[in-house]
């Protein structure tokens, strides 16, 4: 059984190319099939529907048809007035029964708490497929951002390489310090081994894909640099109006409050009476001890009731264990709340703030550029050091990544917030998925 989200999100996946795999949709696709916590969710919705339908049987007619065919021997020993003597013959004996609760107040009001439960587990199950999909953008963009970095350095290690080239050139012509040429090959050497350590990093982080999915993720599609970053709607409030009405773990957590408050009841009612109709039929031709006796039939109506008198304190301690249950659900249901609130306005806050953070890190990239540059001629001209060439460098590469980075935080805020609010679903997933680069992709290392 899957819940309409994971269904409709699969819908979206497979109307994709082929050629689109690796992307947002493509991994959940594979997830959502493979995903032991969400196979384990939805067995869980399997048997609280079983429970459910099966306290709901207690309250309907029980009918059982009974049939005896018997081979009898008699055996009379025999007594003063009476000879010795053994007879043997057959019995045959049917019944018909019927049980029907007229009333049974614990018996429904705990159908009433099993049916909180299921949909409980219900809500759990959606919380699950949302909790894939966050699990799945932020493991995501963690790879993008590993693999941004091998990038990042290998063009900065082009290019310092490059000057390692020329500054060699140069100090053989004694037109260099050794001192400069010795500062670039040990910023070469460092930048490979930066390079080597990120390799590593763009591969566990493709791994912990490969965790969701159950399959080897090679290659993912990049993020669009030129994408733009609507701002969420509405205000701060709503969103946390949203979150307390929707997220589906609240919902959850309310639907445990209130079994436990139906069991509470249903528990009291265990000091009220029972009342069951009993309708019977008897066909028999033996009697007491199976001996042999005429034919006959009996046919039964009865109305039965059952008044516990004592039963040990046991229904007394149900019910404060169940009131018990009840508070500790509360207590788990507000702090719970208060971690989403404080989630769900950290989130509305960042994605609010990240179109004017990318821009700044466009202009901040820009300038960085044209340092770089500057800084580049100034060498050729002798007017600042290697040392400044190289900080330049660094600082370029730094604002490229930042420059991605600002696009992610963006990524990670709009699940976060959209996630809180209890509406990452499966439409929204495919937006992420527009803001990918259709034709790019990125490996863990080149």
């Amino acid at each position: 059984m899957r819940s309409f989200c994971g269904l409709l999100c699969l819908g979206l996946v497979l109307t994709v190319p082929a050629s689109s795999a690796d992307d947002l949709l493509s991994i959940y696709a594979r997830a959502v099939e493979s995903s032991p916590e969400l196979l384990g969710s939805e067995y869980t919705v399997e048997l609280a529907k079983a429970m459910e339908d099966r306290s709901f049987g207690e309250l309907l007619p029980q009918v059982n048809v009974v049939g005896n065919y018997s081979f009898n021997r008699f055996h009379n020993q025999g007594s003063e007035l009476t000879s010795e003597f053994t007879n043997e013959f057959t019995g045959q004996r049917a019944s018909l029964s019927l049980r029907q609760p007229l009333f049974d107040l614990q018996t429904y009001l705990l159908m009433k708490s099993q049916q909180s439960r299921t949909s409980q587990s219900e809500q759990d199950l959606l919380n699950a497929h949302q909790k894939l999909i966050a699990d799945i953008i932020e493991r995501y963009v963690d790879a993008l951002e590993a693999a941004d970095k091998i990038e990042i350095i290998a063009a900065e290690l082009d290019s310092t390489s490059r000057q390692l080239q020329r500054v060699t050139v140069m100090q053989a012509r004694q037109m260099a310090l050794i001192t400069d040429l010795y500062e670039l090959q040990a910023r070469v050497e460092t930048l490979k081994t930066e390079r080597i350590d990120r390799e590593n990093d763009a591969r566990v982080a493709l791994e912990k894909l490969r965790e969701l999915t159950g399959e080897a993720v090679l290659s993912i599609q990049p993020i669009r640099l030129d994408v733009q970053q609507p701002l969420p709607e509405g205000s701060i409030e709503t969103w946390v109006q949203q979150t307390g009405q929707l997220n589906p773990e609240l919902q959850a957590l309310k639907l445990s409050i209130e079994s436990a408050r139906q069991s509470v009841l249903a528990y009291r009612a265990g000091y009220l009476p029972r009342v069951e109709l009993q309708v019977s039929g008897i066909y028999s031709d033996t009697a007491f001890d199976n001996r042999q006796a005429p034919p006959y039939d009996v046919g039964t109506v009865a109305v039965q009731a059952t008044v516990p008198i004592y039963n040990g304190g046991i229904t007394d301690a149900r019910v404060r264990e169940a009131k018990a249950r009840e508070k500790l659900g509360q207590s788990q249901r507000d702090l719970r709340l208060r971690e989403l609130e404080k989630l769900t306005r950290a989130a509305y806050l960042d994605m609010q703030t990240s179109p004017a953070r990318s821009q700044a890190t466009d202009q901040q990239l820009t300038a960085t550029e044209k340092s770089r540059d500057a800084m580049n001629k100034g060498y050729e001209l002798g007017v600042v050091t290697i040392v400044d060439l190289l900080g330049a460098e660094k600082r370029l590469s730094e604002a490229r990544l930042e420059q991605r980075q600002a696009r992610y935080r963006y990524f990670k805020a709009r699940s976060s917030l959209y996630f809180q609010a209890g509406r990452l679903i499966g439409p929204e997933l495919a937006k992420f998925n527009t803001w990918l680069v259709a034709s790019n992709k990125v490996t863990a290392a080149n």
